[in-house]
């Protein structure tokens, strides 16, 4: 009966071991809920700037669009408006940024002053140069910021194909 009792006595785990295997299941869980919430953050980060590059994209091959069938253009500067005119002047499309409004990129023609904006995404610079030497446009700076504060700049050359 004596080997039996000691038996009994010996079985379960003491105070101090439970304690510790409490200790390193927080610590292990703690490490990764530290990961995984790093991870969800340079997630985000990754997906607002690619979302920036897409709008400032979507921008650059609007003009760009506009400006293959154009035969000219008119940079105002003090406005940050480029406008496309066909042959005969009249104005096909014009793009400008909303400094003081709204911070976008809009796109209107002669039948649409005030234009509509392209993207969502808030525009920091926009500034273009025109060659008429080579019937170009360039795209200077166009610079977009995310919702997380990540700046994407682009810029571009685009040509005048109805000259």
């Amino acid at each position: 009966m004596t080997l039996r009792r000691h038996i009994a006595d010996s079985r379960g785990f003491t105070l101090t071991e439970v304690t510790v295997v409490i200790v390193l299941a927080g610590v292990v869980t703690l490490g990764l809920v530290a990961f995984y919430l790093n991870s969800q953050a340079m997630w985000m980060d990754a997906s607002t700037q690619a979302l920036a590059q897409r709008d400032a994209t979507s921008i650059l091959e609007e003009m760009r669009q506009r400006g293959h069938q154009a035969a000219s253009a008119v940079w105002d500067a003090p406005n940050h408006k480029v406008t496309f005119y066909d042959n005969s002047l009249q104005e096909l499309d014009s793009f400008f940024w909303d400094q003081a409004g709204d911070s976008l990129v809009h796109h209107g023609g002669p039948s649409d002053p005030l234009g509509r904006a392209i993207a969502p995404t808030v525009v920091e610079q926009f500034e273009v140069s025109v060659d008429p030497t080579y019937g170009s446009v360039s795209v200077d700076t166009l610079k977009v910021r995310s919702t997380s504060g990540v700046r994407v700049t682009m810029s571009t050359t685009i040509g005048l194909f109805n000259r």
